[in-house]
């Protein structure tokens, strides 16, 4: 299974240094996430071994047991999916990047909970392109406001955007 997994990242890769090229990016601009949600410890062990060092998880439990159970320091975790408030505190010790912070009220859950980790917490701001109702995440006309808001948390350090398009989204 390792070679298996092994070739699989090459050929990611390989695929992601062709697009950098083309549109005028250095491969290592570009950070290839194995997202890791159906797979037990193992798998997600031998992937880390086929040399993807950054690993995503959906689920917070799910991250916390696998995070425990691979203790390898040169992963980094990154939590992918719907993070409620209670979750937090566990949640940004073993994470790296949190890629789904979709309320007003989350950010300010992570920051108080990296303020008495004493850790700035590196987040992405969902925001809901698509605005489809059953989505999580900012309106689009919410991000300013959100954006001088989150300039008075110390414990907040944002990345970026992730912003996921409906299911029924044309390419215009």
């Amino acid at each position: 299974m390792i070679e298996k997994l092994k070739a699989n990242v090459a050929s990611v890769e390989n695929r992601i240094a062709e697009a950098a090229t083309k549109s005028g990016r250095q491969a290592d601009e570009v950070t290839l996430i194995g997202v890791t949600k159906y797979v037990d410890a193992k798998v997600t062990k031998s992937l880390f071994d086929a040399g993807c060092k950054n690993l995503g998880e959906n689920r917070p439990q799910v991250l916390w047991e696998k995070s425990q159970a691979i203790a390898e320091p040169e992963i980094c975790w990154h939590m992918i999916g719907h993070l409620q408030r209670n979750k937090v505190k566990r949640t940004i010790e073993c994470c790296s990047l949190i890629h789904s912070v979709d309320s007003e009220r989350l950010l300010i859950a992570i920051d108080e909970a990296g303020k008495q980790k004493q850790k700035v917490v590196r987040v992405l701001l969902e925001v809901n392109v698509s605005g489809d109702q059953a989505k999580h995440g900012f309106n689009e006309s919410e991000i300013p406001k959100q954006i001088e808001a989150i300039e008075q948390l110390a414990n907040i350090q944002v990345d970026g955007l992730m912003c996921m398009a409906g299911l029924t989204a044309s390419e215009s």
